[in-house]
């Protein structure tokens, strides 16, 4: 038998065995309402991870098929390899002292269907190639100064040949004097 904790009356037999079989019946019916609230959230996530990959591929696909354009363009039409002649060049040494510089270089350019119809650039390219040179000052090339020549070379060539597009540009020769 048994009391409760506030020391009243034993309780029936017959009222623990009603409240032992509704209890079980309540356990029952809680798992399986359990098993069910967890099944419709586990749904509820794939679908919001379905709607979000989707929206993000629906928002990428453009992307993906200008890159797979794009790569397509760059097989069927590569990239040209201009090779500039000799430039010899004085620098800006300020004190009247010569210095030279003798360069030689190729400019890589995307958008141009051979390398014949880029042969009237060429002296545009070396006139922006002698502008540069006689503006920049010889410590201005040393050390990292060729890093920042073949970049302010690059920046005035796109801009200059605005239509094609500059790449790269490649110093095959560069000698300082």
């Amino acid at each position: 038998m048994s009391e409760t904790v506030t020391g009243g009356a034993p309780a029936s037999p017959a009222a623990d065995a009603g409240k032992e079989t509704e209890a079980a019946g309540t356990g029952a019916s809680g798992k399986g309402t359990a098993k069910k609230s967890k099944l419709k959230l586990v749904i509820g996530a794939l679908v919001g991870l379905l709607l979000v990959v989707g929206g993000i591929t629906v928002v990428e696909k453009d992307k993906l098929f200008r890159n797979a354009g794009q790569k397509a363009h760059n097989v069927l039409h590569p990239p040209i390899l201009l090779g500039i002649p000799t430039i010899v060049s004085n620098l800006d040494s300020g004190d009247g002292h010569a210095v030279y510089v003798k360069l030689t270089a190729k400019v890589e350019i995307e958008g141009a269907t051979d390398e014949a119809s880029l042969q009237n650039t060429i002296p545009e390219i070396q006139d922006i190639f002698q502008t540069y040179l006689h503006e920049t000052r010889p410590q201005d090339i040393r050390g990292n100064g060729i890093y920042r020549l073949r970049e302010a070379i690059i920046r005035r060539l796109r801009t200059d040949l605005a239509p094609l597009q500059v790449t790269n540009v490649y110093f095959v020769e560069l000698l300082i004097q």
